[in-house]
């Protein structure tokens, strides 16, 4: 009896030790808030900066979106999450601009976060949407993925696991402590309260190895993957692709709901464009480019009146044939890119100036909006720059061609 007794008072002791303890963690969580999501103490220094979470973006960013009272937004993937600062987009009267773009993700994303808002009562007013040539490629032989049936599962959002993660695990106590980490000087993905991710991280990364180092590592990384892409835009069997469906459903809710809508092609940095050369790429993605004005062109046709427009930010003017640092240099600094896939607050300040002012005060030599009629002048305009760009920088292209041919090499 009496170890009955005493095994029930270990239990209950045990009990209430691992509920203390996971109330201590919980209130930890709330009181150093690493996701913004409580606000209940406000002590300077205390904790301003907030790492970017690695779990639960989309519902972590649409909460607190919603929770500033946005109305303008940027969508895409990591290109325009730590590209695009929002607070460029604070000019107009009455704006409210947040981040939604998470890394990783498709348009598919976007469309969801788009649909949740409207859902909510909380469509915006204003969406800059960056578009990945690289989500479209598809093998057309094979037959098209079944859409979906039956109404959607409804929105991560309005899930209970994300909240209870977001409180209760150990990944939201690790994410509390390295939010007191940052006010001390710890370098790490930050994202301010308006869901831009500075990358502040690569700043040590370049410190540490060089530009040109990082520049390499990605250039080898997206060369192995270009050689393996497919090179066709839409499945045989249904002639469109999961991606296109998604854009043009976007496309179609900012028409019906009245919501201007400016769609980016991001400025690719000139190595990033020669490894679409050399991979056979670029007839695709001057297809895509003809697929994407054409979409706009018929919405606004159906949408007279509504603000949807395409721009292109691709080619190789000064901006993008920025100098690649040499090898062991670990001095030089770039202005505009941190490697040939993603572009610096500084370019994404131009980009977002330029879309706000069309008379092109900000960058009149940078970006144009891309029509159906104006196709042809792009592609002249872009074969102009790569002469230049060649020119100034021939080892950009000729290395590229290496890295596409051992790329393409069989393993042993």
């Amino acid at each position: 009896m009496d170890e009955s007794r005493g095994f029930s008072r270990f239990l209950a002791w045990m009990t209430a030790s691992v509920a203390l303890g996971c109330l201590l963690a919980a209130a930890c969580v709330v009181v150093v808030d690493p996701y913004r999501l409580y606000q209940l103490v406000r002590i300077p220094g205390f904790s301003d900066l907030r790492p970017a979470p690695e779990h639960n973006q989309e519902e972590i960013k649409l909460t607190l979106a919603r929770k500033a009272g946005a109305n303008v937004y940027v969508m895409g993937n990591s290109r325009a999450e730590w590209g695009f600062d929002p607070a460029a987009l604070a000019r107009a009267p009455g704006a409210v601009p947040y981040n939604l773009a998470i890394s990783g993700s498709g348009i598919a994303t976007s469309r969801s976060e788009f649909a949740y808002l409207h859902s909510r009562g909380a469509t915006p007013r204003r969406i800059v949407m960056g578009v990945e040539f690289l989500d479209f490629p598809v093998d057309g032989a094979a037959a098209a993925p079944a859409a979906a049936v039956g109404k959607p599962a409804g929105y991560p959002i309005e899930r209970f696991k994300w909240r209870f993660d977001s409180l209760f695990s150990l990944t939201a106590l690790s994410d509390s402590v390295t939010t007191l980490r940052v006010q001390r000087g710890l370098e790490a993905p930050l994202v301010t309260a308006n869901g831009f991710n500075p990358m502040l991280e690569y700043a040590k990364y370049a410190r540490d190895e060089g530009y040109y180092a990082i520049f390499r590592q990605r250039a080898e990384d997206y060369a192995a993957s270009f050689v393996r892409k497919p090179r066709q835009l839409a499945y045989a069997d249904s002639g469109s692709s999961p991606a296109r469906e998604d854009l043009r459903a976007m496309i179609a809710l900012a028409g019906k709901e009245k919501v201007a809508l400016q769609l980016v092609i991001y400025p690719y940095h000139a190595q990033m464009l020669a490894l679409f050369e050399q991979a056979g790429l670029w007839p695709l993605f001057e297809s895509w480019k003809r697929m994407l004005a054409e979409e706009v062109a018929q919405a606004q046709r159906d949408y007279p009146g509504v603000a949807i427009e395409l721009w292109d930010f691709s080619g190789f003017a000064p901006y993008q044939c920025e100098p690649i640092p040499a090898k062991g240099d670990r001095r030089t600094g770039t202005r505009w890119y941190w490697e040939a896939g993603h572009f610096k607050k500084a370019l994404g300040d131009l980009i977002l100036a330029r879309l706000q002012d069309d008379a092109g005060s900000a960058a009149p030599a940078f970006g144009e909006r891309l029509t159906p009629a104006s196709l042809e002048d792009n592609r002249q305009r872009i074969a102009r720059e790569r002469a230049v760009c060649a020119a100034a920088a021939p080892s950009v292209f000729t290395d590229a061609g290496l890295l596409v041919a051992r790329a393409a090499r069989p393993h042993s």
